[in-house]
């Protein structure tokens, strides 16, 4: 009997296409999948915004080619300031959560605002 490969499929990126340029994108976490999801994003004509207390090499190879900036920090509610793409891959499921609440309780505040009549 053959054995079968268990070697995950390579990350498959697309970079949504917003129509505005300079709608700014937020990544929480600085390791390998953070990293491939960036260098992706970064190609767009949208600034990216690293958050995280530690960057992989291939990170620190986007900073310094200068594709990115990045907080050295944990992430925090404000960062979705302005936001217009948040994508958590910070390695920890529940800081990921976390953010995906956070982006959860903007949009639901933005929605229950633009239904406020005028």
């Amino acid at each position: 009997m053959a054995q079968v490969s268990q070697r995950p499929a390579p990350d498959t990126i697309r970079v949504l296409d917003c129509p505005l340029p300079g709608r700014h994108v937020l990544v929480v976490g600085g390791g390998p999948v953070a990293a491939r999801r960036v260098d992706a994003l970064a190609t767009s004509p949208h600034p990216v915004t690293v958050v995280a207390t530690h960057l992989c090499d291939d990170m620190f190879d986007l900073l310094a080619e200068r594709r990115i900036t990045w907080e050295n920090r944990a992430p925090r509610p404000s960062d979705l300031d302005g936001v217009w793409l948040v994508h958590a891959a910070s390695g920890d499921a529940a800081l990921d959560a976390l953010v995906g609440r956070w982006v959860e309780a903007v949009r639901r505040a933005k929605v229950s605002a633009e239904s406020l009549p005028s």
